[in-house]
This record gives C-alpha cells, structure tokens and sequence, in this order.
C-alpha cells in the first residue's frame, strides 16, 4: 500500500476554495451518517441518471474509510492547483471534472451499481496537477513487507495510479469506478494542457507544456550539431581588400580563459539538454567567475536562474536573472522575472528598495490571478523607503 503524505511545492495564496469542499464533503458525509440510506436518490444511477445526480454524486461516500482517502488525495493535490487556477477557476474544474467523470462510467458501466464518491473529481485535479506541476516530488508512507517514508516524483506518481486504474478496469471485478477516474485524469491533464497552450491560464516555467517545447529546442539544437552545425566557431570579419574570396581568415589566438569560457558554455548546454540542472547550475557559477557579463541562451539563462533559487543560492539567482532582463527585456517572462527578483530581495538579501522596484514593475503587468495577489502581498510588508 502507497499513502502519500505531502508535496514539495510551494502555495502562494491560501486555497481557501480546496478547503471548502473538503469540509463540504465531510459534512454531508456526517449528516447522512445516521442513515446512509437517505443518500440513494442523490447517487449518479447508471441505468437513468437525472442531472442533478452528475453534481450530488461528487459530495457522498460510502464510509469512513472511502471518504479519508478521498479528502487525503485532495488536500495533498487540491491545494497546489487551487492555487494556480484561484477559488473559481478551481472550483469549476472540479465540478466539470466530476460531470465528465460520472459520464465516462455511464458509458462504460453495465448499469448495475450507480456511482457515489468525489474520486473523479479527485482524478481531475490529480491530472490537473500532473500538467501544472510535473517536476514537484511527493512523500509517501509505503507498506509492503517493510514500513518507511520516501519521495517519488509527481508526474509518475499519477502516472502509475492511472496505469493501475486501466488495468483494473480490465482485471478486477469490484464496486470502484475505475472508468470514472480514468475519464477525471484525461479530463483535467487535457483541459489544462488547452488553458497554458492558449494561455488563457498564466504559464510557468515548470509547467508541462514549457518542459515539452524546452525539450523540443534541445532536440532540433542536437540535430542541428548533429548535421555539422558548430554554435561555437569563430568567424574572423574581412575587411573589404584585404583578402580575396578563395584567402581564408588566419585562425585566432584564443587564450586559455576564452577556451575555458567556451567549455563551459558548452557543458552547460549539454548539462541542460540532459536535464542536469545541478551540473549546469555548477558550470554557470564557474562561468562568471571568467566573465560576470557571459549570458546563456534566453531558455538556458532562465532554466539556469530558477534552478539557482531553487538551491537558495539567492545571490547567484539574483544575478543571473538580472542579466536575463538586460539581455532579454522582451521576453514573455519579464513578468515572472521581476516577480522572483523582488521576492528574492524582499525575503532573502534584505534590499528592500530593488524588491519594492521589482514588485512594483510585477504588480503593473498582472491584472489578476495569484501573481497580482503574491506581488502586493509582498509590496504591504516591505518597510517605508524611497525606491
């Protein structure tokens, strides 16, 4: 057995929306404790559902036991993407997820059993988060023949729990609604996957769209070095008169600290496109120290800053990503930027005045959603000062 504990991502509002459908469905379950009979009616039938029934269905449980599991994976999961999509963004998902839950199992169902639990609703979310936050980790108890503690990667987490419901859909002769878990995942990965792609949901740089195109450019880069391509050789200018078409440039002198600039520019690359942020992070640090003006690629630089803050190596951080707004001041992260730069000074180096510039910057190009909130937030707690 696999129970998960908690998630290693961080909130950044309050997901005040989560709690209330926990606490929802524990009160119905409470109320109809005395007589769970009363429930019946409210059940989604599989021979003739009503409409109401796709909704009611999300919020019974037939016992103790159902009902813990259920409001464990939701706390553990909800949270994060109640943060992302804010109260009524999630609050539609998670009943829209339901609806296409309980109609992936009427289509499927035999019609025997009618459908009672907020597992599809659940599944939803639990896709949702998948495509949000792919690289979070989750701790988990497990109890084979030993008892311990671990953490395992979300997106194989999910995955795996989605594998087993196919294949108990296809084995297991049991009560659960497999079908209906099934048709939640889908619904929520697929949904989401549409709302960062048409970018009607705010993108992030961890989200799973942003690691697919990221994996992308590294394919196209390695098949163009592949092809002969060479994104470091030098190609020395020719002054008009000075040499012919068929005379070609003398090769540089290159010295020993330009080549080790180049080396590491290219380990780097390399690092990245292995997925090896801590060698790439390391690479970086070492790069500066030849030349604190070097700046990578516009993906790099930024992959390269947030993995820094992720260590906490808040100066470096701070640096790199100062750099990525010199060199990149159009890029489509700006906002984000300037957002994790005055986070950094207001939290960690205790430079109010840049946080407070920064925030301020952030603040003006949000309209709503959680950034807006997080930046003025921030903003309220910094001391009085001139910027």
């Amino acid at each position: 057995m696999i129970i998960p504990l908690r998630t290693d991502s961080p909130l950044r509002t309050t997901p005040y929306m989560n709690w209330a459908i926990i606490a929802a469905n524990v009160i119905v379950f409470v109320a109809t404790l005395s007589n769970p009979r009363v429930t019946d009616p409210y059940a989604l039938s599989a021979r003739s559902p009503q409409l109401y029934q796709f909704f009611t269905y999300q919020f019974l449980h037939g016992g103790w036991m159902h009902l813990i599991g259920n409001m464990l994976f939701l706390y553990i999961f909800g949270n994060n993407v109640n943060d992302r999509l804010g109260n009524v963004g999630y609050l539609a998902l998670y009943l829209a997820g339901g609806v296409f839950a309980g109609i992936s199992y009427i289509v499927t169902s035999n019609g025997e059993t009618g459908l009672v639990g907020a597992s599809g609703s659940i599944a939803t979310i639990t896709g949702a988060y998948l495509v949000l936050l792919p690289r979070s980790n989750i701790t988990i108890v497990y109890f084979f023949y030993l008892i311990g503690v671990t953490e395992i990667a979300s997106i194989w987490f999910i995955l795996g729990f989605f594998v087993y419901d196919i294949f108990l859909n296809f084995s297991a002769r049991d009560n659960v609604g497999h079908t209906a878990h099934i048709g939640g995942t889908l619904f929520g990965a697929l949904l989401c996957i549409v709302l960062l792609t048409t970018r009607l949901l705010p993108r992030d740089p961890f989200d799973v769209v942003a690691l697919i195109q990221r994996w992308n450019r590294r394919r196209q880069y390695r098949d163009m070095v592949a092809g002969g391509y060479n994104p470091f050789e030098y190609t020395q200018p020719v002054r008009a008169g000075y040499f012919n078409a068929a005379t070609p440039a003398p090769a540089p002198k290159v010295d020993p600290a330009a080549n080790r600039i180049l080396e590491l520019r290219s380990t780097i690359s390399q690092a990245l496109s292995a997925h090896d942020l801590d060698l790439a992070a390391k690479q970086y640090v070492e790069l500066k120290t030849f030349d604190p003006q070097q700046v990578l690629p516009k993906q790099q630089q930024l992959d390269v800053a947030n993995h820094l803050a992720s260590q906490r190596l808040y100066p470096q951080a701070a640096e790199a990503y100062e750099l990525f707004l010199q060199q990149y001041p159009k890029a489509d992260q700006i906002a984000q930027v300037e957002l994790m730069l005055g986070l950094i000074y207001a939290r960690y180096l205790n430079q109010p005045d840049r946080a407070r510039s920064y925030l301020s910057r952030a603040a003006a190009k949000y309209h709503e959603g959680r950034e807006l909130e997080l930046a003025r937030e921030e903003l309220a707690k910094l001391p009085e000062g001139n910027i």
